[in-house]
């Protein structure tokens, strides 16, 4: 098994992380961030809200909203997702980072990205945010796993 730790063993140039606004998310993207400058990666950050109870309720960066609330309303819960990201990346002196806001099946918006991206690795958190505050049973990252094109670590 490669030692994620070392360049020497394995090469990753494109890391993917999928962050959602949760505790979970933050410290993926810590990882991430860590990981890096070590294999000289690239960073590609992406935010896709996600539909929870029958679609009327989304979670954008650990709040819930109506989905009658307007498109401009989730793209600013999307913007502050992406900026808090930008924030915890300068934090760990990251100075080039990509991003992008998705939108449609969250799992499927990141496996298709992580194509595009010709990424080799998918980072995410173990659980994301429900529309109650708690903790989804992780079932994109779930999705995710049985789908990505490359490797994919969850952290907790």
């Amino acid at each position: 098994m490669p030692d994620l730790t070392t360049r020497e063993d394995t090469m990753i140039d494109t890391i993917l992380v999928a962050v959602d606004g949760s505790e979970h998310s933050r410290r993926a993207l810590e990882w991430a961030c860590d990981m890096a400058p070590r294999y000289d990666a690239r960073l590609h950050v992406l935010h896709v809200p996600q539909a929870v109870g029958h679609d009327k309720t989304l979670v954008l960066g650990g709040a819930a909203i109506s989905v009658k609330t307007s498109n401009e309303d989730v793209e600013k819960a999307g913007h502050d997702v992406i900026e808090a990201a930008r924030r915890i990346a300068a934090d760990h002196a990251i100075r080039e980072m990509t991003t992008e806001v998705g939108s449609g099946d969250p799992a499927r918006r990141i496996v298709e990205c992580a194509e595009r991206l010709d990424a080799d690795l998918i980072v995410m958190g173990r659980r994301g945010l429900t529309n109650f505050g708690g903790l989804l049973m992780g079932s994109v990252t779930h999705k995710v796993g049985h789908l990505a094109p490359c490797a994919c670590m969850t952290v907790r």
